[in-house]
């Protein structure tokens, strides 16, 4: 049964990757082309996810909206490994009062419900950012929003893996031999922890997703008439007992997308305890 989990769960990535990045430049301007002689039409061969109150394609704006959504979980993933291992890599090198200040600092944003965190820094950054373009101040508000409240964690792992790893003989080799402190963390601390991080950094991926899902469906994220996985559930929540469809076929996909990435995770880490 696992094998098998396995597989579906590595076909549905791949399929979707290649769809979401490669889908929307295939279909033209469907997800954006209005037809009011086609709007809320039910799934059909024409329209594989039927169309929305503005004759819309689903399908082709479903897509669009994963590429979307994707993106940020890649982006916040990267910003998120990023902030985590450069604080989590000071305190764990630093050791004494500076090691408490800033893992004590660390717990009180720990102790903050991160939907709130990420809601004060979405609205923080939309305002600070003055960019012509809305999308993409929307985009960058999302990556740095989701990033700044989930380093939490992994900094602490890092801590921990860095104060382990500095105490090895090769470390004080390097460190006898002259070697500057940035420079043993990046040429020999970083290569032995990645390993060990890699999990941590590839599960905020799904999270980054249901996060920017959320912020969107609330009004915090992405706005019409660009979308994401979280605007088109939004929409769709609107007309949930008429048109189920317009909420249910992209809530699916999303739920796929996460189940996947949980269960090729658990994959990783189970071939890594093997090694």
């Amino acid at each position: 049964m696992k094998s098998f989990s396995r597989w579906i769960a590595r076909v549905f990535l791949a399929g979707l990757m290649f769809a979401i990045f490669f889908g929307p430049w295939i279909l033209g301007e469907q997800g954006y082309e209005q037809n009011m002689n086609a709007v809320l039409e039910a799934p059909s061969s024409q329209h594989w996810f039927g169309t929305d109150s503005l004759g819309r394609d689903l399908f082709a704006r479903t897509l669009m909206g994963g590429r979307v959504s994707v993106l940020i979980g890649l982006v916040s993933a990267l910003l998120t490994f990023a902030l985590g291992f450069v604080y989590g890599s000071i305190a764990g090198w630093m050791d004494g009062w500076i090691d408490r200040v800033l893992m004590r600092f660390c717990d009180i944003l720990m102790a903050i419900p991160s939907f709130i965190l990420v809601s004060v820094f979405c609205l923080s950054f939309q305002s600070i950012l003055h960019l012509n373009d809305p999308h993409t101040v929307a985009l960058l508000s999302l990556c740095f929003g989701i990033s700044i409240t989930h380093w939490m964690s992994l900094a602490r792992v890092t801590r921990g893996l860095v104060m382990e790893t500095k105490r090895r003989s090769f470390i004080e080799a390097a460190i006898a031999l002259g070697g500057t402190k940035t420079h043993i963390i990046t040429r020999h601390i970083f290569p032995h922890v990645m390993s060990s991080l890699l999990v941590l950094v590839a599960l905020q991926i799904p999270t980054s997703i249901l996060y920017e899902s959320f912020m969107s469906f609330i009004g915090l994220g992405i706005h019409p008439p660009e979308t994401s996985w979280g605007i088109l559930m939004r929409e769709g929540w609107k007309s949930l007992s008429s048109f189920p469809y317009l909420l249910l076929l992209p809530s699916l996909l999303l739920f796929l997308t996460v189940w996947s990435f949980h269960i090729l995770l658990d994959d990783f880490r189970e071939a890594k305890k093997d090694i």
